[in-house]
């Protein structure tokens, strides 16, 4: 039968038609493995999974990947404050490595109750440091993103479409008024790609701009086209 989904482009149902005919390449955003899942997470895996035997129903091959943040992702919609790892660490007494390997258990065993079925790639963000390190690198040396005191940036303002599945207009959102802008950032809706780390810091790799660790919006890139390519039919996000 035929499947339609929702086309964010265009605003329209439109029929899914893979670029493999025989197989459907399928991203999902795992879980930030620093506390419990909540119903509301447990949602999105759930829809994935419904997806999923759909597409298979219909007879398609799936190859789905999805990510374990185990670092990167901040406490802040800003990239600012700690990572969410590393503070819950500190709250358990425990190293992040205890702590993304104890919530990385109970999560799947969260998918087992619920008859989720594990896709076929699972890949924890501090296994594709180097991946990472590599797009940023690449990022830079391309003109889309740039380094400042205390991170690698990505330039939105390389992208005249930035917004447009958002269907946001950036001239009339107001520059502060969910977090504080980096003075140094070129644009108030620049992202850090990669985080300069204090010395303290206990997640942190060597790279060109010294001891770092990634933000978790280029983990999901890096990942996706290590394992999908540049281009793949699906993308389902987190809430």
């Amino acid at each position: 039968m035929d499947i339609y989904l929702y086309n964010t482009l265009t605003k329209e149902k439109d029929i899914f038609r893979p670029l493999n005919e025989k197989e459907v390449r399928m991203y999902s955003c795992g879980p930030t493995v620093y506390k419990d899942a909540t119903i509301g997470n447990m949602r999105t895996n759930i829809f994935q999974d419904v997806l999923r035997r759909v597409l298979k129903y219909n007879g398609y091959k799936i190859k789905h990947v999805m990510n374990i943040t185990d670092v990167g992702h901040l406490v802040s919609d800003g990239d600012e404050g700690e990572d969410k790892m590393i503070k819950s660490a500190r709250e358990e007494h425990k190293t992040p490595l205890e702590i993304a390997k104890y919530y990385t258990k109970l999560f799947f065993d969260d998918l087992e109750d619920l008859n989720i079925e594990t896709p076929e790639v699972i890949c924890k963000a501090t296994d594709y440091i180097s991946e990472m390190l590599d797009y940023v690198k690449e990022l830079v040396e391309k003109g889309y993103a740039y380094e400042t005191s205390t991170a690698i940036y990505f330039d939105v303002s390389k992208l005249d479409k930035y917004p447009v599945l958002s269907n946001l207009n950036v001239e009339e959102q107001k520059a502060g008024a969910r977090v504080d802008v980096d003075p140094e950032k070129k644009n108030p809706y620049d992202f850090a790609l990669w985080i300069k780390a204090p010395q303290n810091h206990l997640m942190k790799w060597d790279s060109p701009w010294g001891p770092s660790y990634p933000g978790w919006h280029i983990e999901c890139s890096a990942m996706s086209r290590k394992h999908l390519g540049e281009q793949f039919d699906i993308h389902t996000g987190r809430n």
